[in-house]
């Protein structure tokens, strides 16, 4: 390890949830350069431009092998001392079976899923005890949902693999953390009005501001939860997932989102 040198990664950094994690940290001043990730690097740049700690565009798509290769060869070169890593990059597409495509749906499982264990599997070799993992998975990670069946499915992978990661960290000294928030005002719920010919949700209750969603996920980090819900909706969720039967959640949702 190079102790001169503390880095933090955040994927999904152009926008959103990776760019509130970017602006947060930076204020906190966890490290020494900040290594922002997402596939445009011109949104990148002016993130990074906003920052105090010095900050790396780092243009790569996660999906692509060649991308998390080059990822992966200079972390070898540079043997920088992890602090933090935070996968806020993925995508999600509403609607059944019949209106999202084949695309849509294989994008979103490579990008949920393979692309942020690519990136946590690359990053854990340089990370040592008080380093911390955060993974945005979503409060659709606790029960099936009709219409966001995919999405859904992609979230719930990503919970129980950090919960599952967690475990094998123990007495490592790395917090790894689960980020399952409901629906949060980064843009991404406009999706949920133009997938599946816009009929799919109807509704956004409960929106949360990506800086309170950051800020409860930092400090649920810091207090070594498994598990950040960042709002009372979630955490309600979470409960309704481990006791009630997936049939009825999923007849309650599929009432819910149609109003």
């Amino acid at each position: 390890m190079n102790p001169s040198k503390r880095v933090a990664i955040i994927t999904g950094a152009s926008s959103g949830l990776g760019r509130e994690f970017a602006r947060q940290l930076d204020a906190q001043q966890v490290a020494d350069e900040l290594w922002l990730v997402a596939r445009n690097e011109k949104a990148l740049t002016d993130v990074a431009g906003e920052l105090d700690t010095p900050s790396r565009a780092v243009a790569a798509d996660l999906t692509s092998e060649a991308d998390i290769a080059n990822i992966r060869a200079t972390l070898s070169a540079e043997d920088p001392r992890v602090t933090f890593l935070v996968n806020a990059a993925g995508f999600g597409k509403f609607g059944d079976w019949q209106t999202i495509s084949d695309a849509a749906v294989d994008s979103m499982i490579d990008l949920n899923c393979r692309g942020l264990v690519d990136m946590t599997r690359a990053t854990l070799p340089y990370m040592e005890r008080g380093s911390r993992i955060i993974q945005v998975a979503s409060a659709a990670a606790f029960t099936p949902l009709p219409h966001m069946n995919v999405y859904a499915a992609t979230k719930s992978f990503v919970l129980h693999y950090t919960r599952a990661l967690r475990w094998e960290l123990h007495g490592t000294g790395i917090t790894a953390t689960a980020l399952c928030p409901t629906w949060v005002k980064t843009g991404f719920e406009k999706v949920a009005r133009t997938s599946g010919g816009g009929h799919d949700v109807g509704h956004l209750l409960g929106e949360q501001t990506p800086q309170d969603v950051v800020h409860r996920a930092l400090c649920a980090n810091k207090a070594h939860f498994a598990v950040a819900c960042a709002s009372p909706q979630s955490a309600a969720l979470r409960l309704i997932g481990k006791v009630v039967p997936s049939c009825i959640t999923m007849a309650g949702w599929d009432v819910l989102r149609r109003l």
